[in-house]
């Protein structure tokens, strides 16, 4: 779906042009077709000239030409575009490209296979997988995509074009930085030069494509994507669509444009997959990740949390592909043989330290570098090979360094089934080694993965324990490179299981395990072992619900551990408020026979609305011996706004549906970062009395908010949040001066933050516009609704100038607070500035006994120490925390004096005072 600023039917018309050159960008490659596009200044001439020898042009093609407009463009965007057809399956042909008297260079390309064979002469089809270029003004993705020329011509042969190994490059998001036709011509197209007028490219929508002046306008209008299919499946847009080549299904959805329509396309591709024979094996794509070990949770929890567990049912699924966070990351999905990888773009940087954290079983390796992915798919013996190669990172350009390489073999045998080593003879007391048997396989697969599991129940209903890892680990800083990764599972023995002291409470537990290997397969489980912790000091009985809602009559499941070895412990049900007793019978009830563990169901479940408890007493009494554990039983209510933002003085309309109608039921509004209960009022509030209807809410100041539904006059929520936005700009932000000396660190403020973790703060040069220039550095903030964060090197301005701060969310270039002016200013020291090297300065040096002296920093100064020339003490402070630093030189008689001072190293310099 094209929308066309203006189109030129050209026959008869004649405009003057300017030397051009032309390259070619190839997209939408079929086994019959393909399309080429180019970029001119003027002249709407389009032709294509081909043949299947580069001395042989004869069939030639006129295409279409659109003229685009945006700033920067007047009317001078001549984007070409020539649909060749009818070409025949898997065969090379070699083509230029024409406008006016321009003529590009004799360029080759091959068709896709038919569906089910093989592309190369070997019986392989192999592709290239990159993402986030996103940068125009550092040549990062140009240099990955040159490597990546290279790499191909090593492999495969260096008189070889690279049409002749591989089929398809895709990209997974994040082409540009900004929707604009600078950034499609200079970022996307302009940096793909190397390979994309002999590989066709194949786009996924990354949240940057929603940006700038056109957003997704120009991505409509550069693509052809809708015109793509499988099976005869059409998404009807340019958002996700599904390619087939060769044996392998990609299926590229839009982690922007979820929902239900998407999940619909979504479940017919993956059922039409699941029969087509000359499909193997289907790969995702999606911009933001599956997973993701820094900025954690910003992460497609449609993609996560719907798409894949749709996608796993496939036997043919072999791989999630993300990008959003601008590393490299490779891990497994626990019970399929699916790996998820951030293929590792070369946007902004992003390195160990500069965000939240966390370790995550289903990550292997996060490696902050900028890496690019070939896929070989060997379709006649079932095999893909993965391989990572890196270019390196701001601390150390590297030269196709191979960082990782993965693989799936279909049809191999699994890993030996383990044993549990450990003989149980009598009772134990922790701590405790539990060995597994040494790994043991069939095939030539190493060890990956060990999976460790203790139950109180034989059936492993409730686990209490769970060990899973990799043979290798890699998460974390190592040294001071920001971009090295330490091995934390280095040295570790994945066959053995340590419990420490106390890890679990006296009783009888069941312990299991499996080996996987490198190739995603699992050995079956070892048979179970059993054994009596006694001496522990810990006693953790629990009870939980297999749910946290259920219909009305529907069966409640109540699972216990550590629960006293008495045939009169028992579990009850009451209803929120009833105060266990004789007086106050349970609704349902029964014994736990004895036993330690297990679990109880009520198969009639409860019959009325409301919210409930589960308890356990012990000794046949009401003595409670674990936390309750609540429940809610009806429809779970859903509510929606009828819009995202409202001006403000614009009543907020509350829609509610399946309300269970019960006393004081209440819809409550709370800014973002209010937690209900916590002290602080609702900013409004009504009750709700009916199932189904509308609420509306007045007076409400500009802020962002939410919605929840609350049960029968108490905190206690039900259902789904609804969030919106009151105010075209509702974040408050300033900063604490308004002129700074270069290098000077910048406190910035603000209160009302949407609370989002990639919320984000932008420094510009005054008058430029954000969505078409160039930022000059940003700054991550953790989120946070409302705080302070000091803007430090490298993020601060280097050069003199006027310049705003302004608040982005959500990785965005959408504004949400006040722009903040700031002038950034150099203090004139002609010859008194004394320079230690390039990030640290002394002056004025030499100084008079009565002045000061300035220590400025390129990085944060920590502590800073006065010497006499005998080595004697004479001053030192500490946790100065800035980048400037003022020494008030009156108790310092004349003489020399050694100063250290402590930032990213130790620096010495010497001081005169005169």
């Amino acid at each position: 779906m094209k929308k066309l600023y203006y189109l030129l039917l050209f026959l008869g018309i004649s405009l003057a042009s300017r030397a051009q050159t032309l390259f070619p960008y190839l997209q939408n490659a079929t086994p019959t077709s393909i399309y080429v596009n180019w970029k001119t200044n003027s002249n709407p001439e389009s032709i294509v000239e081909y043949g299947t020898a580069a001395t042989s042009l004869n069939v030639t093609v006129t295409g279409n030409t659109n003229v685009f407009t945006d700033s920067g463009y007047p009317g001078n965007y001549f984007y070409h575009s020539a649909k060749l057809m009818n070409l025949s399956p898997n065969t090379k042909y070699y083509y230029r490209i024409k406008t006016g008297a321009e003529v590009s260079s004799v360029y080759s390309f091959k068709t896709l296979p038919n569906p089910g064979q093989a592309a190369t002469k070997d019986g392989h089809i192999r592709f290239l997988i990159m993402g986030d270029n996103q940068l125009k003004a550092v040549p990062r993705y140009d240099s990955l995509v040159s490597a990546a020329k290279r790499k191909i011509r090593q492999k495969w042969g260096a008189t070889l074009s690279p049409d002749d190994n591989i089929a398809m490059t895709f990209m997974v998001g994040d082409q540009v930085d900004v929707g604009t036709l600078d950034h499609y011509e200079n970022v996307h197209f302009k940096k793909n030069r190397g390979l994309s007028g002999n590989i066709p490219i194949q786009t996924t929508v990354g949240n940057h494509e929603t940006y700038g002046t056109l957003g997704m306008n120009s991505y409509y209008d550069h693509f052809y994507i809708s015109e793509l299919s499988y099976k005869g499946i059409s998404s009807g847009t340019e958002n996700y669509y599904a390619q087939q080549a060769g044996n392998v299904l990609f299926i590229s959805l839009s982690s922007e444009h979820t929902g239900a329509e998407q999940l619909a396309w979504l479940q017919k591709v993956v059922a039409a997959a699941n029969t087509d024979t000359t499909v193997e094996w289907i790969f995702s794509l999606s911009h933001r990740p599956y997973q993701a070990e820094q900025y954690v949770g910003d992460i497609s929890t449609w993609v996560r949390n719907t798409a894949v567990p749709l996608l796993v049912t496939s036997p043919k699924y072999s791989m999630h592909i993300g990008a959003h966070h601008h590393l490299y990351h490779r891990g497994q999905l626990k019970n399929t043989p699916t790996y998820n990888i951030i293929s590792g773009g070369t946007a902004w940087d992003q390195y160990w330290g500069s965000s939240t954290e966390q370790d995550f079983d289903d990550v292997q390796k996060t490696i902050c570098n900028w890496i690019y992915q070939i896929v070989d798919i060997d379709v006649a013996n079932g095999k893909m090979d993965i391989e990572s190669y890196s270019i390196g990172s701001v601390d150390k350009w590297k030269n196709n360094q191979l960082m990782d390489e993965f693989h799936r073999y279909k049809n191999k045998a699994a890993p030996v089934k383990p044993s549990i080593t450990n003989t149980f003879t009598g009772n134990v007391t922790l701590p405790l080694a539990i060995s597994g048997s040494a790994y043991s396989t069939t095939t030539n697969e190493l060890l990956n993965t060990s999976q460790f599991l203790i139950s109180q129940t034989p059936t492993f209903d409730i686990v209490k324990k769970e060990v899973y890892r990799d043979f290798e680990n890699l998460y974390g800083k190592y040294g001071t490179k920001k971009d090295s990764t330490v091995n934390i599972n280095l040295g570790v023995d994945i066959t053995k299981m340590n419990l420490a002291s106390n890890s679990l409470p006296n009783g009888k537990y069941y312990v299991k395990l499996r080996y996987r290997d490198r190739n995603l397969e699992w050995s079956p489980w070892s048979d179970v072992q059993t054994f009596t912790v006694t001496g522990s000091t810990t006693i953790n009985t629990e009870i939980i619900t297999d749910a946290l809602t259920y219909l009305q009559n529907a069966p409640i499941k109540v699972n216990f551990t550590d629960a006293p070895a008495s045939t009169s412990t028992w579990v009850g049900l009451y209803k929120e408020g009833q105060t266990p007793g004789a007086i106050t019978p349970s609704l349902s009830w029964q014994y736990t026979d004895g036993n330690p563990s297990g679990f109880i169901n009520f198969p009639k479940g409860l019959a009325n609305k409301g919210r409930y408890y589960a308890v356990i007493f012990s000794n046949g009494g009401y003595t409670e011996i674990a936390p309750r554990k609540y429940f809610y039983v009806g429809l779970v209510p859903v509510l929606t706004t009828d819009k995202t933002e409202y001006s403000v003085g614009t009543p907020v309309v509350v829609n509610y549906s399946n309300g269970p109608e019960l006393a004081k039921d209440w819809i409550g509004i709370y800014k973002m970062g209010v937690n209900p209960g916590s002290g602080v009022a609702a900013s409004s509030w009504q009750y709700v009395t009916t199932a189904t209807g509308a609420k509306s809410f007045t007076n409400l100041p500009k802020g962002y908010y939410y919605a929840e539904y609350y049960l029968q006059d108490g905190f206690n929520a039900i259902g789904n949040k609804v969030y919106f936005k009151i105010g075209a700009v509702v974040t408050e932000l300033w900063i604490n001066k308004p002129v700074y000396d270069l290098g000077e660190q910048i406190t910035a403020s603000w209160t009302d933050a949407p609370g989002i973790v990639k919320d984000w703060l932008g420094i510009y040069h005054d008058g430029d516009n954000p969505n078409s220039k160039p930022l000059v550095s940003y700054t991550y903030f953790e989120g946070l609704s409302q705080g302070t964060k000091n803007i430090v090197a490298p993020e601060l301005p280097t050069e003199k100038g006027k310049y705003f701060l302004v608040m982005f969310t959500n990785d965005s270039y959408n504004e949400v607070s006040n722009r903040v002016s700031f002038e950034v200013i150099e203090t004139k020291l002609g010859n008194d500035k004394f320079k230690i090297d390039n990030g640290l300065k002394v002056y004025p040096n030499p100084t008079g006994s009565n002045g000061e002296t300035f220590i400025q920093s390129e990085y944060p100064i920590d502590e800073i120490e006065i010497y006499n020339m005998e080595g004697k003490l004479l001053y030192a402070t500490k946790n100065v925390n800035n980048n400037q630093f003022s020494l008030i030189n009156q108790d310092l008689p004349k003489g020399v004096y050694i100063l250290k001072i402590h930032s990213r190293k130790l620096f010495t310099a010497k001081l005169v005072v005169n």
